[in-house]
Order: structure tokens, then sequence, then C-alpha cells
């Protein structure tokens, strides 16, 4: 048998096969799978943190939209600031 071992950024791989970042890498089994053909790496979809903060404003203006229009519902939606709605900082 062939001997299709390389390299790729200090990483030494069994062979040049790897599947980049698409419907086929988006969970576990089909990951698992992906090995058991005998893909040596994998590229996995990122999460930026522009995503994160756009979700972040998107989801604190729909919550907003309409609550200045009767006196009542000024303090109907909780104080987002109070709440976490991205990755946790553990070293604060």
């Amino acid at each position: 048998m062939l001997d299709l071992r390389t390299t790729y950024l200090g990483l030494e791989l069994k062979n040049p096969l790897v599947a980049s970042a698409s419907s086929l890498t988006k969970n576990l089994d089909n990951l698992r799978k992906l090995e058991d053909a005998g893909l040596s790496a994998v590229v996995l979809h990122s999460l930026f943190e522009e995503q994160i903060d756009h979700d972040s404003l998107e989801l604190d203006h729909y919550l907003n939209q309409g609550t200045y229009s009767y006196a009542e519902a000024l303090t109907y939606f909780p104080d987002l600031d109070n709440y976490n709605i991205g990755p946790q900082n553990i070293w604060n």
C-alpha cells in the first residue's frame, strides 16, 4: 500500500483527504462516517464574533419594538444587560 502521509500546518495526516465545511460536517454522526471512510481531517464551520453581535442586536431590536407605544409596555420586556446570550467569559 502507498504511503500517503503528509503534513498540513504542522499536523501529520495519514493522507491528504480533507473534508471542507459543508452539510456533511454539521453533525457528529456524519463526522464519524467520514473518518470511517478514510478522511484524515475535517474543516468545521466557524462562528464569528460578528454573528453573535448581530444576533444580539437583532434580538434586542425585536424585543423592544413597540415597547414605547404604551406606558405599561415600558417594563414589559426584561433588561437584556442582565442576560448573557453570547459565549461566557470565565476569566472575569
